[in-house]
């Protein structure tokens, strides 16, 4: 029987999740990261003095003994929202040596610049995972790095994929199972990021993708995504670097880790630095470069219910160039990054029901884009002589820095942590 006290306490929980403010990482209650419904559940008993503060402490954010209605809310708005995010990652790199810098949200948005003392490789991007950062170390490095946000940004442990395999991505399926696309073998990594620091037993398996590749027997492996039970890998199919057969998405079972199916894209060559393949209402949506300096490509999309292109979003000649980053700011505007004909780069605002350029916010060197839940666009501009973050408001473009932020060395790529 529903009591009085129990009513008022769901009905609060309905009512105010829209509106409840985020204190912190609230109802994690065995520190994995993320909020589960068990943990709901264990915070909703210990509100009704079914159970103890102390099998969810993480519960009671103020300390006082006892779970409120708020601390409840704030606990699902964490299990639906993921923790709220308080700074950015930035790797930075001059492609010979390789560091991070950090930077705080909220201001007067204090940066920690890259140093010797925040070692990555030299090619690397990150990714982000129950609230650790999984860097991948590509071209010389060859390795996946985890790295710690709430232990001062410690290197948790570095894991090897093998010398000369130039990972790529890293996609998870849980805890202890991801996917590494490696760009200089034909064979996917199987591997389990929860293994102790001396990385016994990290790569799980392999799955053979040789038959999908093109006549130098690689296919160059680039971007991953797990959705449900299946994961998905691009394929750029490249000979010599020059792309000769369309793109491919291959689909893993993952609980068998067999291919079940492969998609065949309308453009080639998928390359972006979105964080993985965006998934977006049922789609996966992936940028075709095609030939660099020819508008050959665009963006393309994905149903993930028919399993088949369903042609550009955007193309590259509307565009203006290569889109070799994206980044959705509402249903109609997206960020893009396109590449010109002389390889110089500009950061612009597309809007999708015009299908029209609406406004260029920088140009020069731009490696990265990405939004953070405060509705902050961040930007990687590594122009020589003005290089550092800029940051702009993603509903309208308009910039919230007079310059960029300095982080040592030239910023690459961006992920957003609590």
């Amino acid at each position: 029987m529903m009591t009085t006290r129990t009513m008022i306490i769901c009905g609060a929980l309905i009512l105010s999740c829209a509106a409840a403010p985020v204190y912190a990482v609230v109802g994690d209650c065995d520190d994995s990261g993320d909020v589960t419904v068990d943990e709901i559940v264990r915070a909703v008993n210990i509100a009704l003095e079914m159970q103890p503060v102390s099998t969810c402490a993480a519960a009671d954010v103020n300390g006082d003994g006892q779970v409120t209605v708020d601390e409840l809310v704030a606990a699902v708005r964490v299990a639906i929202d993921g923790a709220p995010e308080g700074r950015a990652f930035v790797v930075a790199t001059d492609f010979q040596t390789g560091s991070f810098a950090t930077i705080t949200l909220d201001p007067p948005r204090t940066v920690v610049g890259a140093n010797a003392g925040r070692h990555v490789g030299s090619d690397a991007t990150p990714r982000v995972y129950r609230n650790k950062i999984y860097v991948v170390n590509r071209f010389g490095s060859d390795s996946v790095q985890e790295i710690d946000p709430s232990a001062g940004f410690a290197t948790v442990k570095s894991c090897s994929t093998g010398a000369g395999s130039n990972p790529n991505d890293i996609a998870f399926a849980s805890p202890s199972k991801a996917y590494v696309p490696l760009y200089a073998r034909a064979q996917l990594l199987v591997v389990d990021p929860s293994v102790g620091s001396n990385c016994t037993a990290f790569v799980r398996g392999s799955i053979d993708l040789s038959s999908y590749a093109d006549a130098d027997g690689i296919p160059e492996m680039a971007q991953a995504v797990v959705v449900g039970r299946r994961a998905y890998v691009s394929l750029q199919r490249l000979t010599n670097f020059v792309a000769g057969k369309p793109g491919l998405l291959v689909v893993i079972d993952t609980d068998t880790d067999e291919v079940v199916d492969s998609i065949e894209l309308t453009g080639s060559d998928p390359f972006a630095e979105t964080k993985g393949l965006t998934v977006r209402d049922g789609s996966i949506l992936v940028s075709d470069v095609g030939l660099f300096g020819v508008n050959d490509g665009g963006i393309e999309r994905v149903d993930l219910t028919t399993g088949a292109s369903a042609g550009y979003v955007v193309t590259e000649a509307q565009a203006g160039g290569d889109i070799t980053d994206f980044v959705y700011a509402s249903d109609t505007l997206v960020y893009l990054i396109i590449s010109k004909a002389d390889f110089s780069t500009a950061l612009i605002a597309y809007d999708l029901g015009t299908q029209q350029v609406t406004q260029t916010l920088a140009a020069g060197n731009i490696a990265d884009i990405e939004i953070n839940s405060r509705g902050e666009l961040f930007a990687s501009d590594r122009t020589i002589g003005a290089s550092g973050v800029r940051i702009f408001r993603a509903s309208d473009g308009t910039a919230l820095l007079a310059n960029p932020l300095d982080t040592g060395l030239p910023p690459f790529d961006i992920v957003f942590v609590p």
